[in-house]
């Protein structure tokens, strides 16, 4: 196995990263909040506002003000005169996510089925044949964006869209264990799909119930992800290697 290599920041960080709109603070936040939960930008990795700006081609102001918004995240660890530093992958977040997710979706599903229009059965159902597409193509990276899709369409749904921030901030370290896993090729595409074929039936159908329990069996237990995160040797080696802190070389005066 191939241990990540911590890359520079001017091979990670392009002014072009910045193209996608909005006030200029919100586009750096993005940008390297994007990268740090797909473990393009490591744990332990130093981020100095100077040197982003530089890569950026911004002020320093903008930039501090994102990474302020990343450390109140938990992405990114400022020390006060010290440096700053994407923070290491956290289990106990990690797991708060799954129950934050599991409690906050399985609900959002149940009143999907109660709330839905017939334009969110379609959006649904539009969604899952793209996620057929992008399968039978082998485009994984696709396809997780496309289950982001799916999930955040159920809460559309639901006719609840403020949760989808609180779901944003509160599975970071879901996405950033789901990224190491994709580097391993870890997968389970098509008992995904399945899945979300019956929540999207269930849905359809306007039964909650079954949309709640499709849901559920969906995300699993906390209990059920912890177990898969150390069933997995070669995955357990990358997690403690990537999250393990580096030793920093000074040159000498």
């Amino acid at each position: 196995m191939a241990l990540p290599v911590e890359r520079p920041l001017t091979d990670v960080l392009q002014p072009s990263l910045l193209a996608g709109g909005g006030p200029l603070v919100v586009q750096i936040h993005r940008a390297l909040r994007t990268l740090i939960l797909e473990t393009i930008l490591l744990p332990w990795q130093t981020l100095s506002e100077k040197d982003v700006a530089a890569c950026l081609e911004v002020s320093k102001t903008p930039v501090r003000e994102a990474i302020i918004r990343l450390s109140e995240e938990g992405l990114v660890t400022v020390v006060p005169k010290s440096r700053t530093y994407v923070a290491p992958i956290n289990l106990d977040r990690f797991m708060e996510g799954c129950f934050v997710r599991l409690q906050l979706e399985s609900g959002a599903a149940k009143r999907a089925a109660e709330e839905r229009s017939l334009e969110d059965v379609c959006n649904l159902k539009a969604c899952l044949a793209r996620q057929e597409e992008v399968i039978a193509a082998e485009d994984y990276t696709a396809f997780r964006h496309l289950d982001e899709e799916f999930h955040f369409l159920v809460i559309e749904a639901a006719k609840l869209p403020g949760v989808i921030q609180l779901l944003e901030t509160a599975k970071v370290e879901i996405d950033r264990i789901r990224s190491l896993k994709q580097r391993l090729n870890i997968r389970a595409t098509d008992r995904v799909l399945a899945q979300h074929r019956s929540i999207t039936s269930a849905i359809a159908d306007k039964d909650p119930a079954k949309a709640e329990e499709a849901m559920r069996a969906h995300l699993g237990s906390i209990e059920t992800k912890v177990w898969e995160l150390g069933e997995n040797p070669e995955f357990w080696a990358l997690f403690e290697a990537i999250n393990r802190e580096r030793p920093r070389f000074r040159l000498s005066a």
